[in-house]
């Protein structure tokens, strides 16, 4: 009868323990529930969850602030990957080889502009620095347009970057109004 009672008061004690584990995680965020929320203010609704969702880390999320560095981060890998592939094309037509010329640098500018953000202390600078990254992608789908490269590869990847800079811009104003 007292190994029945023992048995029993180790069971008691371990559910103790484990009983306040099971109940907060009951009552935690559901998973993806801040981007969900978050992208349903977006424009492109499809564009922000492939984004945010392709970062573990945005699963569990607590606030916009982290889903907009996520954001930011992966714009800077498009962006990177973006401008290598520019620099790789060796051939082409001229209106598509005179305009990587010039996208090339502005890609840089790109690159340069999203890694910014991560300096700033304030909403609007951040917001700023995201919006200067689309100028530039504006610049290189204008020497696109003006050298007759419009209907290359050129466009579609602007675009790309377009959509980064609209979903960056959107999360830092709801990070903004979180403060």
């Amino acid at each position: 009868m007292a190994t029945n009672y023992f048995s029993f008061a180790k069971i008691l004690i371990l559910f103790s323990f484990i009983y306040p584990i099971l109940i907060s995680n009951a009552y935690s965020s559901k998973p993806y529930e801040l981007v969900n929320q978050a992208c349903h203010k977006n424009a492109n609704v499809k564009f922000c969850m492939d984004v945010l969702k392709s970062d573990i880390n945005s699963k569990f999320a607590k606030n916009f602030t982290t889903l907009a560095k996520i954001a930011v981060n992966v714009a800077i890998r498009y962006s990177t990957r973006t401008r290598d592939h520019f620099q790789g094309v060796k051939t082409g037509p001229p209106g598509v080889l005179k305009s990587l010329k010039e996208c090339i640098p502005a890609y840089n500018t790109v690159i340069m502009e999203f890694k910014v953000c991560f300096n700033e202390d304030e909403c609007g600078l951040v917001r700023y620095d995201i919006l200067v990254a689309g100028d530039e992608a504006e610049r290189c789908q204008r020497i696109a347009d003006f050298n007759g490269a419009q209907d290359s590869f050129i466009t579609p990847t602007n675009n790309v970057t377009l959509e980064f800079v609209r979903l960056g811009s959107s999360l830092v104003d709801l990070t903004c109004s979180e403060m």
